[in-house]
């Protein structure tokens, strides 16, 4: 086997004429040809600190003996060179001349761009006519030391410059299609565990392309996957493709095996109750139910007694209890307030929750009403409305429109979570109502609205961000997992707004990482 490095601006002239494409693996025939590319190859790893010394002079980059000298001291050869050299190293070795530190840098981003053929000569009582036998793309793995290969010029440079690409869907789909390229070179089925690799040395080489969420590297494991796929489902007629796909592929259940989608959460083991019985509830029960008819509640009592019957009151919510029944014996969760007090029992924090929702949501407002102002109906509404409104009760209107807009973003409907009007919905999870009110009303005032769960209305606010806030908290104290039309949507608000995370939880869909990677 012939490993040959070829610099990228040599290696399309080369491939052509000997049929070769980096993309895939041929059998060479001819090995003159062979030989002259060795001839030419140069690979950057290999090479030691005077031949980088050497190639620095004959690049027209004067060494003097000083500086030649601190390229011996620190090691600098290929390999360190290959590793990646800060720019404080860089002034080390050429102190004092800007010229030599910006011709060193051009030196090795040149250095750098190489392509790698893997070449496999051919015995000679397997030749045939035609110049090239192409080698079944199935057989092959990746290398244990998978290297990431260069860019376009234009992309690389904005690499080179950190700059965040996985922003942009037209980058990422470049970076994709090249790492597609580099692995397919060695097979078209890579297992879960190449993908992973691919994906972990993108993000070890250029950090910033990192994800803000989760392992760091999990949208791009999932569009090398997704890119593979889309690539081989013209290939199904192949007969290999074909095996390939009845040995790995997923076999669809029937109608009649596939789970029904679960109302509420899992549970992660038994809630123990500790130093309370049936009766030591039922007393605090009536403590709060007394406060409740109060005009001005205990505020220190109400906290003492909704704490002292927490554990209880969710072993009580797991079990099955209906949602009228909750709030009727724990009537103090029948307001917004008390919905987000009972999910900050439930995930502690040193910031309220709704203080999280506000602080965290205004920060993307911009970016959430600047993606959605094209695609969304009801933006058109907002942005007539935002025409009549006084400059004071823009930042106020933002806020409101950039949530109720949100689920757009993740090509779902705000129509399922905030409806207009009182009704019956004939759905158990959460729903805001506004309360006699278009949209335009909704976007420009604070407007009464209404939360209702399983056809129960639940309590009463003012302004949708307060109905959103109660309907988010709802899902949690009523132990509701989300609906499969809202599930991004509540998820990235949960991940990226309020800051729950679950113990046990699945990994975040890709769709909702890749946002967070574009909002936050």
């Amino acid at each position: 086997m012939v490993n040959i490095n070829v610099y990228s601006r040599f290696s399309s002239n080369l491939c052509r004429p000997m049929g070769l494409n980096p993309a895939k693996r041929y059998y060479a025939n001819n090995l003159g040809q062979r030989q002259l590319l060795d001839k030419m190859a140069v690979s950057l790893q290999s090479l030691s600190t005077e031949d980088i010394l050497q190639k620095l002079n004959e690049a027209g980059i004067h060494v003097t003996q000083d500086e030649a000298q601190k390229f011996r001291e620190n090691e600098v050869d290929g390999e360190t060179i290959d590793c990646g050299l800060t720019e404080n190293m860089v002034s080390y070795l050429f102190e004092g001349s800007f010229k030599k530190q910006a011709k060193f840098n051009k030196f090795v981003r040149e250095m750098k761009e190489v392509v790698t053929i893997t070449l496999e000569p051919v015995p000679a009582e397997n030749y045939q006519d035609t110049s090239s036998t192409e080698i079944n793309a199935t057989s092959g793995r990746l290398p244990a030391e998978f290297s990431i290969p260069p860019f376009s010029k234009d992309l690389q440079a904005k690499l080179d410059n950190k700059e965040p690409c996985q922003k942009s869907s037209k980058e990422r789909h470049k970076i994709v299609r090249v790492l597609h390229e580099a692995m397919i070179a060695h097979t078209m089925y890579p297992t879960n565990a190449e993908y992973v690799q691919v994906a972990k040395a993108l993000i070890v080489k250029y950090p910033f392309l990192k994800d803000l969420e989760g392992n760091g590297y999990h949208t791009w494991h999932q569009s090398l996957k997704r890119k593979f796929k889309a690539e081989r489902a013209p290939l199904v007629h192949d007969d290999e493709v074909r095996k390939s796909k009845d040995k790995f592929g997923c076999k669809r259940l029937r109608p009649t095996e596939q789970s029904s989608t679960a109302c509420h959460r899992s549970n992660y083991g038994e809630i123990v109750v500790i130093g309370e019985d049936a009766s030591s509830i039922e007393g605090h029960v009536n403590i709060l139910q007394i406060q409740y008819s109060k005009m001005r509640p205990d505020t220190l009592v109400v906290k003492d007694r909704m704490q002292r019957t927490f554990a209880w009151r969710r072993r009580e919510i797991r079990d099955g209890m209906t949602v009228e029944d909750i709030l009727k014996k724990y009537p103090f969760l029948k307001t917004p307030s008390g919905l987000c007090d009972e999910v900050d029992r439930m995930h502690s924090s040193t910031v309220s929750l709704s203080q999280r929702f506000r602080e965290g949501f205004t920060s993307l407002v911009p970016k959430v009403l600047q993606l959605v102002q094209k695609n969304a109906p009801l933006a058109k509404i907002y942005k007539e409305a935002r025409d009549e409104m006084l400059a004071e009760d823009l930042p106020d209107a933002d806020f409101r429109a950039a949530l109720i807009l949100l689920p757009h973003i993740f090509k779902e409907k705000a129509e399922r979570f905030v409806t207009l009007g009182e009704c019956d919905a004939d759905t158990p999870y959460p729903t805001i109502q506004l309360v006699e009110t278009d949209w335009k009303t909704a976007f420009s005032k604070r407007v009464q609205v209404l939360v209702k769960v399983d056809r129960v209305e639940v309590c009463r606010g003012m302004g949708v961000e307060e109905g959103i806030i109660a309907a988010f908290s709802a899902y949690y104290v009523f132990n509701l997992a989300y609906p499969p039309c809202m599930k991004n949507t509540l998820t990235f608000l949960q991940h990226a707004i309020a800051k729950i995370i679950e113990v046990g939880g699945k990994p975040l869909p890709i769709t909702v990482t890749r946002i967070i990677n574009i909002l936050c």
